[in-house]
């Protein structure tokens, strides 16, 4: 995506967030005038309504689609009215000042629509299998989204709350507000927080909730048995969550252990590892393929939603191979031949979006 093309959907943001300014307003309608497709995709963007109960908002992606349906449109329509494409291409020879009139005619019918009450309650940010994608929310607060990850909030998200849902992964940058506190709950547990730095990784199938703190301070509150034990934890702390199916909980740290009886929840406190004074953890962020002493089966399914792949295993003996590395390969067949040269005994073979392991 070009920068201009950046610079337009920022301005959009704004727009849909009522934060745009006048100076940015001028820019916006120049974006306009320069390129007069801006001006439908414009109009797709803000007058697209969600399809179901709940509004799914991916602005940057619509955008790339909305490009390929323009496209569509545009041929449909020349097929059926050849008098109205006419029209439209004569409109290109009028000048900038012309065409800024007839965006601002554009915007006035728009306006009514953006500024109309939601029906929908919840708002639902997505990214895909193979996808990572970043959002800011109108408080402020930066989230970036891992493969297969899935974030709900309700409308009234800044207003009176400023709770949110997450299945899968995501890094919080969660700006300023002491009036309203940011919670995070995620596989049965809690995270509140005033401003901090945080990555949470909550997949349902790993039956696991990890939580690593790299800057600020949250409480972390685990629920056991209907009622939710506080953990506060520091910058550097990583606490992993698994298994919470029972009455029971043991607390695991580096040097001490308390168990009881028929114990099924675990909480194993630690610190967050790092290298050139980052934490593993968050370098997902920066297109880093990260395994952290990893068995095989979890390896594979990060692979998996990192590379758009299936991925089965077929040899056993690889099952108690556990994997650490930091990886930048651009594709899965890169990562795995990585993995031969350094020493690992396997082998595999890649069939369209499947590997077998063997």
């Amino acid at each position: 995506m070009s920068s201009t093309d950046q610079q337009y959907l920022q301005l959009i943001h704004k727009v849909l967030d009522q934060t745009i300014t006048g100076p940015q307003l001028d820019d916006l309608y120049r974006l306009m005038a320069e390129d007069e497709s801006k001006i439908d995709l414009y109009l797709f963007l803000t007058n697209s309504k969600p399809t179901s109960t709940e509004k799914i908002i991916s602005i940057e992606t619509q955008y790339e689609k909305s490009k390929q349906k323009f496209k569509l449109t545009a041929i449909q329509e020349e097929q059926i009215i050849p008098q109205q494409q006419k029209i439209y291409s004569k409109i290109r020879k009028y000048s900038i000042p012309l065409a800024a009139i007839l965006i601002l005619f554009m915007l006035a019918i728009v306006v009514n629509y953006i500024y109309k009450p939601m029906t929908n309650d919840n708002i639902i940010l997505i990214s895909a299998k193979g996808e990572r994608k970043f959002y800011r929310l109108k408080d402020g607060t930066e989230i970036w989204l891992n493969s297969e990850s899935k974030l709900e909030y309700n409308k009234s998200y800044g207003h009176s709350n400023r709770d949110v849902k997450l299945s899968g992964e995501a890094y919080f940058n969660v700006a300023k507000n002491k009036k309203l506190p940011f919670h995070v709950d995620s596989y049965g547990n809690r995270i509140e927080v005033l401003g901090t730095q945080f990555n949470v990784r909550a997949y349902p199938e790993e039956k696991r909730m990890e939580t690593a703190l790299i800057e600020g301070k949250v409480n972390l509150q685990i629920k056991d048995n209907g009622k939710f034990r506080h953990y506060i934890m520091q910058p550097g702390d990583k606490i992993e969550v698994t298994n919470m199916m029972t009455n029971a909980m043991r607390i695991n740290t580096n040097r001490q252990s308390a168990s009881t009886e028929n114990t099924k929840v675990i909480i194993d406190i630690k610190k967050a590892n790092s290298e050139d004074g980052e934490q593993l953890d968050m370098l997902w962020t920066k297109n880093k393929l990260v395994f952290q002493n990893d068995p095989l089966a979890l390896m594979t399914k990060k692979m998996e939603r990192w590379y758009n792949k299936t991925i089965l295993i077929e040899n056993e003996k690889l099952m108690n191979e556990s994997f650490s590395g930091v990886f930048e390969e651009k594709t899965c067949k890169d990562l795995l031949d990585l993995l031969i040269k350094t020493g690992v005994n396997l082998h595999y073979t890649e069939k369209q979006d499947s590997i077998l392991i063997y």
